[in-house]
């Protein structure tokens, strides 16, 4: 009897053992993978960034306003100034004007700081590092989004590849915009709202969302009840300081900084901009390009919309349930965004695939995964031959997508997130 225990005993010692090995062997070839894949990033992001640098795409890539307005601020001249951010844009080996629309930094003055060390190296370099960052921020919130909401750890490649294929992902990173910063902002403030209960943290890290507040705004509306309900008026105080300080970062290298960003919001050219909103729609078709004051209907009825959402779930909030609805509706609804912001979108798509990960029906999360990757693949296809005025349609089929996976994952777990 006692060598019939001791043979079981070694067994499942062994079994034990091999266990152990099989999990070591995996990691190894787990981190050897990774490390294969980041090579290969780096390799293509190095190869991509002096592509992106050429003549030809300074007049579209977005980050060129961003790179010479912080070189203007440096020098104390006006980064809002067309004509200077021309002559900034040619001596970078961009054309003159006469073959495109002169595009000027629309970002606030304490967007500038974070854009000016950038600006004192060369473009290619500059562009690189702004990838770069916009590569880290996006893979960061990814982790964390997935790590919030309980996903399983063996599984997070799966968000990595749906975050890094989704159509806004790449256009933002191929416009270089700011929006991965936004969804950056957004994400800190869940960090440590959630996870480390530190309110002064958590607004700083809003400071970075309020660069675009637009493309969030239901989210900023949803903030101040909740911060008025809950008393945590340290975030919004936080938030404050830091705009505050950041704006006289940017007025230190130029005092008439605020002077010259509200010229130019005064005479900007955002009425004239065809955006894939449906105010847009609403002036462009039907009632008149001159009525700009139509871009913000929707918004109206969407802020309408959140106090009847506020008093029903006001008493039971939970941010990582509601932000995504609270996104989704803000960007239908936007009196100005672009499709490439759809990527703060994020904290909704990330939810979705835990929920078909988790989920036992396996033709509907094949199904609702290829519906997702048909949107992708029909929003890169159609961009290349129409502008984005034409995508009015994506944010509303994301949502539709979103809520009819909602409605097929667990009742009783989503009650238990109140």
């Amino acid at each position: 009897m006692k060598r019939c225990l001791a043979l079981c005993a070694a067994v499942i010692l062994i079994e034990d053992n091999s266990v152990v090995v099989n999990t070591v062997q995996k990691k190894a070839i787990y981190r050897i993978v990774i490390w294969i894949l980041l090579f290969f990033s780096v390799y293509i992001l190095i190869t991509l960034a002096p592509t992106l640098s050429q003549s030809k795409y300074l007049p579209s890539d977005d980050f060129v306003p961003y790179w010479a307005g912080g070189k203007l601020n440096l020098v104390g001249e006006n980064p809002y100034d067309a004509q200077k951010k021309e002559s900034v844009q040619i001596a970078a080996g961009g054309e003159p004007s006469s073959k495109y629309p002169i595009a000027i930094m629309l970002s606030p003055p304490w967007a500038l700081p974070i854009v000016m060390p950038l600006s004192a190296l060369d473009y290619p370099l500059s562009r690189l590092i702004w990838l770069l960052i916009s590569i880290a921020c996006l893979v960061i919130c990814a982790q964390l989004l997935w790590r919030f909401n309980k996903g399983s750890p063996q599984k997070l490649w799966i968000a990595l590849v749906a975050i890094l294929i989704f159509g806004p992902t790449i256009s933002v990173l191929e416009s270089g915009q700011f929006t991965p910063l936004i969804l950056l902002g957004i994400t800190g403030f869940l960090f440590f709202t959630i996870s480390h209960q530190n309110d002064w943290v958590a607004g700083a890290c809003l400071a970075l969302a309020t660069i675009k507040p637009q493309v969030a705004f239901i989210f900023w509306i949803a903030l101040l009840f909740w911060v008025i309900k809950e008393c945590r008026w340290k975030i919004i105080i936080s938030c404050f300081v830091t705009i505050l300080l950041m704006t006289l970062i940017a007025m230190a290298f130029n005092h008439h900084i605020i002077q010259q960003y509200l010229g130019m919001m005064e005479n900007s050219y955002i009425p004239q901009l065809a955006t894939p909103t449906i105010g847009a729609y609403i002036r462009f078709f039907w009632l008149g390009i001159d009525k700009f004051w139509l871009q913000f209907v929707p918004a109206i009825f969407a802020g309408l919309w959140f106090l009847v959402y506020w008093k029903k779930h006001g008493n039971s909030w939970v941010w990582l349930y509601e932000l995504p609805i609270l996104l989704f509706v803000s960007q239908i609804s936007a009196p100005y965004t672009y499709t490439y912001d759809q990527v703060i979108l994020m904290p909704a798509i990330i939810l979705a695939i835990i929920w078909l990960v988790a989920a036992k029906l396996r033709w509907s999360t094949i199904i609702f995964a290829c519906v997702f990757i048909g949107i992708t693949i029909l929003d890169l296809i159609l961009h290349m031959r129409l502008d984005d005025f034409w995508f009015i349609w994506m944010a509303p089929t994301l949502f539709i997508w979103f809520l009819l996976i909602r409605r097929q994952y667990s009742i009783s777990e989503i009650n238990s997130w109140r």
